[in-house]
């Protein structure tokens, strides 16, 4: 019984210390989020449609009515629709709005963590903490990044596979698509065809209701997010990705645009390499959202603030059974939430970093990708072939 209250005394003074670390990192987040004013925040975009103007045409064309200070408008249609009560705001006003709303959906991305893969209350508190404690998250804050609303909407796909509702939030997911093409990959393989039709209605909402703006033809309207996120300074180079590799590898021997094009392809390719082996495997849907999550991470261009989403791979870690994995797993998750942003900070030239950091990043993202996927898929079936023979 001494032993029993000895550890609960130790569970809640570590919980508890990780508690004032957390609200330290978040007040840091906030009070960035208001000194460098949430650039990348989709406010301008939003402002734009209310008023009528076609923001995507605006950012190809240079026009005067654009935000030249603003992230350009290069998501899906739906988005600037649900942030038009944003664009009758002033942008200081907006800014706050949205970290308000970053720091609830953090919170609730936990909580529906937690369900998936089935934490009790101190665990999903820990991956709360730590999460907050994480560069990556203050990033967010400062930057008003999207990674949490895409994180929300993915993970409440996964919790609601086989019902609409799951098929509408994987919609809402597509709205920052360079996280879809592996989830997307692996529910065509495995012939989730009612899921992909219900996601498939939000983007057409969305390209419908904007087009009530608009005068933009459809067809021209539909194809310009796309237009906007492959021009090649639409998006600042990534931190771990095939895609920012393969672009910066070939950045001396082709031009941008061919660089670019390229990397894409590479993207798309990996992904549905990856997918099509994960569909080999009979995968509870907690499994498969870690592999998925890290695999987006992996093969799709990702800054530093979308390593959010290894918020999932920490709460696959506390999940695990042996005590190595587990630790294998955690060391991973603080490598990239907190060792490597910062020598990103010390290296980082002209909004981007060196080939060789780049490189050594790719490869230890690899390697957790890898180590993973091994233990999800080979490794647990072999455990389980072992324990069928005893």
């Amino acid at each position: 019984m001494r032993n029993i209250r000895k550890n609960s005394s130790r569970r809640y003074t570590g919980l508890a210390a990780l508690g004032f670390a957390a609200l330290v990192s978040l007040a840091v987040g906030v009070r960035h989020s208001m000194e460098f004013g949430c650039r990348d925040l989709q406010w301008a975009g939003a402002r734009l449609l209310r008023q009528h103007i076609d923001p995507w045409q605006e950012e190809l064309a240079h026009a005067p009515n654009h935000f030249a200070h603003f992230s350009p408008p290069n998501y899906l249609h739906v988005l600037y629709l649900i942030l038009l009560p944003l664009g009758y705001l002033s942008f200081h006003a907006a800014a706050m709005a949205w970290t308000a709303g970053d720091i609830c959906l953090s919170v609730v991305c936990a909580l529906l963590l937690g369900k998936l893969f089935e934490l009790d209350r101190h665990q999903t508190l820990v991956a709360l903490c730590v999460l907050w404690m994480s560069s990556p998250f203050r990033v967010v804050l400062e930057v008003g990044q999207m990674s949490f609303f895409e994180l929300f909407f993915l993970s409440g796909a996964y919790l609601a596979l086989s019902s609409a509702i799951g098929g509408l939030s994987l919609g809402m997911s597509l709205v920052k698509y360079s996280f879809s093409p592996p989830a997307v990959l692996l529910f065509l393989f495995r012939g989730r065809f009612r899921l992909l039709l219900f996601a498939a209605i939000v983007p057409a909402i969305g390209l419908a209701g904007a087009s009530l703006f608009l005068k933009t033809p459809v067809v021209r309207l539909a194809l310009e997010p796309l237009a906007v996120s492959s021009a090649p300074t639409a998006v600042s180079p990534g931190f771990a990705d095939l895609m920012t590799l393969v672009a910066a590898g070939l950045k001396s021997c082709t031009t941008p645009a061919s660089a670019l094009r390229i990397a894409y392809a590479a993207g798309l390719l990996g992904s549905g390499v990856y997918a099509w082996l994960l569909s080999r495997f009979r995968l509870s849907p907690s499994e498969e959202f870690t592999l998925i999550s890290l695999a987006s991470l992996f093969f799709a261009k990702h800054l530093v603030y979308d390593y959010v989403f290894l918020l999932v791979l920490l709460c696959f870690a506390l999940v695990q059974k042996h005590w190595k994995t587990k630790m294998v797993l955690i060391a991973g998750v603080i490598l990239f939430w907190f060792i490597l942003p910062l020598a990103e900070r010390r290296t980082q030239q002209d909004d981007s970093i060196p080939f060789h950091y780049l490189a050594a990043n790719f490869i230890l993202l690899a390697s957790i990708l890898g180590y993973s996927t091994y233990l999800v898929t080979f490794s647990r079936r072999k455990f389980e072939r072992i324990a069928a023979l005893e």
